[in-house]
């Protein structure tokens, strides 16, 4: 009889054990979200797990886990590998607790079983979404750091000769430009792929990266950092669905509720207008600033201002809390095209 007390008292002490640490990890991630990265969206994804597994510990006694409960006569208390000891920055502290809070709900699952085999069902699928919410959420801050670092984004075509859309393209690299979207959708596949390659080659050496409008295949094909999809285009998710996890998409946005969507759906930034009118493309309604500023205090990921923005009102979008810019007319019709790259680049990223 004490020897089956004490392996049930075990049983309740693993289960407190992992409980706490499951608890301790989406808390830690949930701080990451709001604090460091000041991510709603992400903050919700941590937050609905939270509650969920405080709803699944709801049918384990808390009393027989606190009973069972002693620090003090555990043998891994006074263990700590050098990997434990110490963190470079927030990114190593996500991995560890994406982890902890894995491992823990796989120990929750089974040792509930001892108690009651329906209880560690709850645990199964509390682990299963906890997987899904994790990696998404990993892949989403690796994704976003560069993106972060991005401010000036121009559109390109295929309508030079290669060699001279090569040296332009490394031009504008260096002139401060840090995206680039190959947009041309009068050119065949091959064609299109032929330039992204090209793109993507003079580019390696540089901070600068190249997104592929509409064609995941062709964002594919020719190694881009990612893909921008407008509101007729494919769904987000199935482009991730083709695209794995490595590849940007960006969606296009003309009112705060696609922009709410376009978040909450997973995307990596979005485009935000039409501000002005464009040159460049005709549009019938105009969101305008306003929505710049709704999209600058209720959107955590990165947001490009579109539409017809130039040296003269780049001043007006910058006032709206929107740092980041979407350009094409306001460069190429510039006499000193990658001055005036340099110098827009340099009111967008002067505090």
């Amino acid at each position: 009889m004490e020897s089956a007390r004490v392996i049930e008292q075990s049983v309740w002490r693993i289960l407190d054990m992992n409980a706490n640490r499951a608890a301790e990890g989406l808390r830690t991630l949930e701080d990451i979200a709001r604090v460091v990265r000041e991510d709603s969206v992400a903050a919700l994804w941590i937050k609905t797990l939270r509650h969920d597994l405080a709803e699944a510990l709801e049918k384990l006694s808390r009393s027989s886990r606190l009973a069972a409960r002693s620090t003090e006569n555990d043998a891994g208390t006074n263990y700590t590998s050098q990997r434990e000891s110490s963190r470079a920055d927030w990114r190593e502290i996500v991995s560890a607790a994406c982890e902890r809070v894995a491992q823990s709900l796989r120990c929750l699952e089974e040792f509930s079983k001892v108690v009651d085999a329906s209880i560690g069902q709850k645990f199964k699928s509390l682990r299963y979404r906890a997987y899904d919410t994790l990696a998404q959420l990993e892949l989403r801050w690796m994704r976003g750091s560069e993106l972060r670092q991005s401010h000036l984004y121009l559109l390109i075509d295929c309508k030079q000769p290669i060699e001279d859309f090569t040296a332009s393209v490394q031009r504008f690299a260096e002139a401060g430009v840090d995206l680039f979207q190959l947009r041309a959708k009068e050119c065949d596949g091959g064609k299109l792929v032929q330039y992204a390659r090209a793109a993507v080659s003079s580019l390696a050496e540089t901070s600068s990266r190249l997104i592929i409008n509409d064609r995941v295949d062709i964002a594919m094909a020719s190694r881009a950092a990612g893909v921008h999809l407008g509101q007729d285009d494919m769904s987000l998710s199935d482009a991730r669905r083709i695209a794995g996890p490595d590849l940007w998409i960006g969606i296009s946005t003309h009112s705060l509720e696609q922009a709410v969507a376009a978040e909450n759906a997973g995307a990596d930034y979005i485009g935000c207008g039409p501000t002005f009118p464009s040159n460049t493309k005709s549009f019938t309604e105009f969101p305008g600033l306003k929505f710049l500023s709704e999209i600058a205090q209720q959107i955590s990921i990165p947001a490009f201002a579109i539409g017809g923005i130039d040296g003269t009102n780049v001043a007006d979008v910058i006032l709206t809390g929107v740092r980041r810019v979407a350009l094409s007319s306001a460069i190429y019709s510039s006499d000193r095209p990658y001055a005036a790259a340099m110098g827009i680049k340099r009111k967008l990223v002067k505090k």
